[in-house]
C-alpha cells in the first residue's frame, strides 16, 4: 500500500467518518482496479464514490493529506517532513520560500487551536520569544494563522538532542555535562530577563548542533500551558518542579533551574532523578522524596557536582540558587576546578563553560583542551 493511502486510513479512522471494514472494502476495490490494469483511485475517493463520507469530508481528508506532505504552503513556508508529535501539536521541518533556507514549523493541536483564550495565550508567548536572540536559545521567525492553523516558525538546528546521546551513551562526562549545563543557563538567563519563564526544561529540548554548540528549544511555549487542566501540558514529570507538580499559579525562574538540575543529574548520572509507574507517581516523588545523590548513583561525579545538584532540586524554591546568573557563574567556578585538577591552565580553564559541546563521542584524551568535547561516557548504569 503506498504511503498516501497509508496517511489517508489513518486520517479516516482519527476523524471517525468510516468504519474499519468500510476502509477494507475500499482496499480490496483498489486492488481489482489494480488487478484489472486500471488507473486505481485512492482510497478516499473510493469511500467518497460509494457514499460512506460526505464531501465535505473527502475535502478534508485531501486537504491534511496535502499538508502532511508539503505539497502546502503555510504562509510561505512549505512542510518537508515531519519531525514529532507532542501534547501542544506537530513539527515540521520545513522551507521558507522567500529566503529559501530550512527552518521548523510547530503547528499548534487542533483541540488548542479551538480554544480562543489558549490561542491568544499562544500567539503573544510566540511573538515574546521571536523577540529572543541568544547563541544557546532556538530563535523564534514568525507565527502566524493559516486558515485557522495556528503556527510558529522557528531555527532549524540539525543536530542530536540531549536525550539522544543520552540513549545511545548511558550518562555523559561530568565536565562536558556542566558545559552543557553553562550553555543553558545562558539561554535561561536571557529568556529571564526577557519575562519568559520555560517551564518544560528537559534533555529533550536541548539540542547541540553539528558545531558543537547547545541551544534550548520550546522556549515560552510551555509558559502558557498554565491555563490548562491537563497536568501532561504543563511540563514532563521526571524533570518537572514540586511547585508546577502542585500547579502552583505563581511560577518564577527557579521552576526551570529545579528542571536543569534534574536534567544536570540525569547527564551526569544516565538516569532520571525519579522513577515511577507513571507520570502522577513520579511527580508524586518530586514533592515528597529526599532529593537523590548523584555520586552515590554513579561515583565518579564529584560531591561539588552533586551538592550543585541537589541545591537546585531543593523542594522549596527559596532554597534554589536564586537566579540564572548565579548559577552560571557556579557552573563556571566547577569547570574551572575540574580542568585545573588535570592540569589545563587557569587562562584555558576560564573558556570551557561557553566552549562548544560536540554531538559525537569524541576519543578520550588525557587532557583535552577547554574549548574541545570531553567523551561520552559509556559507563553501565548501576543495578539498584
Amino acid at each position: 500500500m503506498e504511503a498516501a493511502d497509508q496517511k489517508a486510513m489513518e486520517l479516516i479512522l482519527e476523524m471517525g467518518v468510516a468504519t474499519q471494514e468500510q476502509i477494507d472494502d475500499a482496499i480490496h476495490v483498489r486492488e481489482r482496479m489494480l488487478e484489472m490494469g486500471m488507473q486505481p483511485r485512492s482510497v478516499a475517493e473510493i469511500l467518497f464514490e460509494k457514499g460512506h463520507i460526505e464531501r465535505e469530508e473527502f475535502e478534508e481528508i485531501r486537504r491534511k493529506e496535502r499538508r502532511f506532505q508539503g505539497q502546502e504552503q503555510i504562509a510561505g513556508y512549505r512542510l518537508l517532513e515531519r519531525l514529532g508529535e507532542g501534547a501542544m501539536g506537530t513539527v515540521y521541518k520545513a522551507r521558507q520560500l522567500s529566503l529559501d533556507r530550512e527552518v521548523a514549523i510547530k503547528v499548534l493541536a487542533p483541540d488548542l487551536a479551538k480554544d480562543d483564550a489558549y490561542v491568544e495565550r499562544f500567539m503573544k508567548e510566540a511573538r515574546a520569544v521571536a523577540r529572543l536572540n541568544h547563541t544557546n536559545v532556538i530563535s523564534g521567525i514568525d507565527v502566524g494563522d493559516a486558515d485557522g492553523i495556528k503556527y510558529m516558525v522557528m531555527e532549524f538546528a540539525d543536530g542530536m538532542t540531549v536525550a539522544s546521546l543520552l540513549r545511545r551513551g548511558g550518562s555523559l562526562d561530568e565536565e562536558r555535562a556542566l558545559r552543557i549545563g553553562a550553555q543553558m543557563a545562558r539561554a535561561l538567563d536571557h529568556a529571564h530577563r526577557n519575562h519568559l519563564v520555560h517551564r518544560d526544561v528537559k534533555p529533550d529540548n536541548i539540542i547541540i548542533t553539528g558545531d558543537g554548540v547547545a541551544k534550548l528549544c520550546d522556549l515560552g511555549l510551555a509558559r502558557i500551558e498554565s491555563g490548562t487542566d491537563d497536568s501532561t501540558r504543563m511540563g514532563t514529570p521526571a524533570y518537572m518542579s514540586p511547585e508546577l507538580a502542585r500547579h502552583d499559579t505563581a511560577v518564577d525562574e527557579r521552576t526551570d533551574l529545579y528542571s536543569l538540575g534534574a536534567t544536570l543529574f540525569h547527564m551526569v548520572t544516565g538516569r532520571e532523578p525519579y522513577t515511577g509507574k507513571d507520570g502522577p507517581s513520579v511527580m508524586a516523588k518530586h514533592l515528597t522524596e529526599p532529593v537523590p545523590n548523584a555520586t552515590e548513583v554513579e561515583p565518579s561525579v564529584s560531591l561539588e557536582t552533586s551538592a550543585l545538584i541537589a541545591q537546585l532540586m531543593a523542594k522549596q524554591a527559596v532554597e534554589r540558587i536564586a537566579t540564572a546568573k548565579e548559577l552560571l557563574d557556579l557552573l563556571e567556578e566547577r569547570l574551572r576546578a575540574l580542568q585545573g585538577a588535570r592540569g589545563v591552565a587557569a587562562s584555558r580553564a576560564s573558556g570551557g563553560a561557553s566552549a562548544p559541546v560536540s554531538a559525537r563521542p569524541s576519543q578520550p584524551s588525557s587532557a583535552p583542551p577547554s574549548g574541545g568535547s570531553a567523551p561520552v561516557s559509556r559507563r553501565r548504569r548501576r543495578r539498584r
